[in-house]
Parts: structure tokens; C-alpha cells; sequence
């Protein structure tokens, strides 16, 4: 790991090992629009933190990977998993992203990196979902301080364009969104 991630893993480790607060409530969009859902398939909860999306998705019954490069984080997922189909494990995901073709649903909540934005795309299986919330708009007093993780206006509505968009709500500090990948894997030209 570079020197910049495993200051970052540090840093995410502190804030989750602080905190013996459980996993929060699922992200209200994912909540409000479970019945888009399948019933059964492959789900990532991408940079997970303490796993509330990912929680959600395994009581789907979705077989469910949880990634964070937490450590404690992942402890929390994986004790709060006992008897679901949930897989927590520990990983950078800038370093390892998703491989194409590989989830049904993948859930991004509360992180922002825009080099992943086709990855994640194409990672999507056939007809796949995919629902993205976080923080956007200038800092006022809530999220990231730094512009650079946080979405411009309307940013969300463009950030994939080879996926199908299905829902979009902005406010004046979250936008969240969700889109269908065709019916065929995303590729890259």
C-alpha cells in the first residue's frame, strides 16, 4: 500500500475504532426503492464504513461483499453479519476496484472518487443497478470540507452516461441517483 493509502486506512481505522456506534440506517434511496431490487444475485457495498448498505442488501437475501479499507470498519460488518450472506473483507478499493461484470447491484454511499466512475460502470452485470449517494454542493457544515469529495451541481445527473438513469434527487448538500446498466456489460471504447 503507498504511503498516502496507509495514512488514509489510519486515519478511517481512528474514526471507526473512536465510534462503538452500530452500522447507521441503509441510505433512505436504496430504502425507498428496495422493490427495484432482484431477488437474488451478487451486491457490493463499496467503501462500506460500518456496512449499513450492506446489511440491508444480505437481509435482500443478495449474496453481499462489504469492502473498506477500515479494518475496523470491517470488524463491525462482519459481527453485525453473523447468519447473512455477507462477505466484509478489508480492501483498498482505488487500488482493487471492482472487475467488470461482477455485480448485480453495487451501492456507493458518503465517498467520492471520479476515476472509478467507469469502473464501476462496467463492473455492473447485464441489466445491473447501480445507487450513489453523497455529499455535493459547497461545504456548509456538514461532510467533507475539501471540494475535491464533493459532487459540483448536477454533476451526478452526467457522472455515468453509458448506464440508464433511473432516479436522481439533489438537495442542497446530497445528491443520490440510481441507474440500470444495459442490457449487455458496459464496455470502454
Amino acid at each position: 500500500m503507498s504511503e498516502d493509502a496507509l495514512e488514509r486506512q489510519a486515519r478511517w481505522n481512528n474514526c471507526y475504532a473512536r465510534s462503538n456506534t452500530p452500522a447507521a440506517a441503509p441510505l433512505p434511496l436504496l430504502k425507498a426503492q428496495a422493490a427495484l431490487l432482484p431477488t437474488q444475485g451478487t451486491a457490493l457495498d463499496l467503501a462500506c464504513g460500518r456496512g449499513a448498505n450492506a446489511l440491508f442488501l444480505a437481509r435482500q437475501g443478495l449474496e453481499t461483499w462489504a469492502w473498506d479499507y477500515a479494518d475496523s470498519a470491517i470488524a463491525a460488518v462482519q459481527q453485525a453479519a453473523a447468519g447473512l450472506p455477507l462477505h466484509a473483507q478489508c480492501r483498498d478499493v482505488l487500488a482493487q476496484p471492482p472487475e467488470p461484470d461482477s455485480f448485480d447491484v453495487i451501492v456507493v454511499a458518503h465517498f467520492l472518487h471520479r476515476p472509478l466512475f467507469p469502473i464501476l460502470a462496467q463492473a455492473l452485470k447485464a441489466n445491473g443497478l447501480l445507487f450513489y449517494e453523497t455529499w455535493a454542493g459547497p461545504y456548509a457544515g456538514r461532510g467533507p470540507q475539501n471540494p475535491d469529495f464533493r459532487l459540483r451541481p448536477d454533476e451526478l445527473n452526467h457522472a455515468f452516461p453509458a448506464l440508464q438513469l433511473l432516479v436522481l434527487a439533489e438537495d442542497q448538500d446530497r445528491s443520490s441517483a440510481i441507474w440500470r446498466a444495459p442490457a449487455r456489460p458496459v464496455t470502454l471504447a
